[in-house]
């Protein structure tokens, strides 16, 4: 893995809306997985979870799985395609989320459950993004 930026600002959200025929702790599991890090601190408020990390390796796994899967690409895109100031995010699918796997996702419609929602905001944004779709090898 290449050397995570340093950001003079960083935090990370993650956030999905716990449906009633679904676990909220197993919910809660999945984003735990997905943003790999103890020092993430997950909360229910009303029918949504969220969690926040302060430290950028959190996206290890977002890292690591977009080049695994080949996806370093539509990332990129997505995370352009999102930015505003310095904040962007991506969408993951629920479910696959839920057996660790990120699956990126466009709209939230084309997760049946809905999706995960993970926001990042960093001084520079740029350097962020660069480092999530920097491409060892060609896509």
């Amino acid at each position: 893995m290449k050397i995570p930026p340093q950001c003079s600002f960083f935090r990370l959200t993650i956030q999905t809306y716990i449906h009633p025929t679904e676990s909220a702790d197993k919910l809660e599991a999945a984003l735990k997985g997905i943003i790999r890090l103890s020092t993430i601190n997950v909360e229910r408020q009303n029918n949504m979870l969220v969690g926040k990390s302060s430290q950028i390796e959190s996206l290890s796994m977002v890292y690591e799985q977009t080049r695994a899967r080949r996806s370093v690409s539509v990332l990129r895109r997505m995370l352009l395609h999102n930015l505003e100031s310095n904040t962007t995010f991506l969408l993951l699918n629920k479910q696959a989320a839920a057996a660790g796997v990120v699956s990126l996702i466009d709209r939230e419609s084309e997760s049946p459950l809905g999706g995960i929602r993970i926001e990042i905001q960093c001084h520079p944004i740029q350097q962020v993004i660069d480092w999530l779709t920097y491409a060892m090898h060609a896509d």
